[in-house]
């Protein structure tokens, strides 16, 4: 049984996201998107995953 981390590593954090390049998931990172560094260790929390994508969402007219 694997049980899934709130943290990912990036390559988790594009699947999640549906992304097919680093260069999409370092925009949004550079936007604002939070990154949790320990060492040379780095994860995204899949909820600030969540939070970042809400506060950009745009409602067509």
């Amino acid at each position: 049984m694997t049980t899934q981390s709130e943290f990912m590593t990036y390559k988790q954090a594009m699947d999640f996201l549906g992304l097919k390049t680093h260069n999409t998931l370092y925009r949004y990172i550079d936007a604002g998107l939070p990154v949790y560094i320990v060492g040379k260790s780095k994860r995204i929390k899949k909820s600030d995953i969540i939070e970042f994508m809400e506060a950009h969402k745009q409602v067509s007219k």
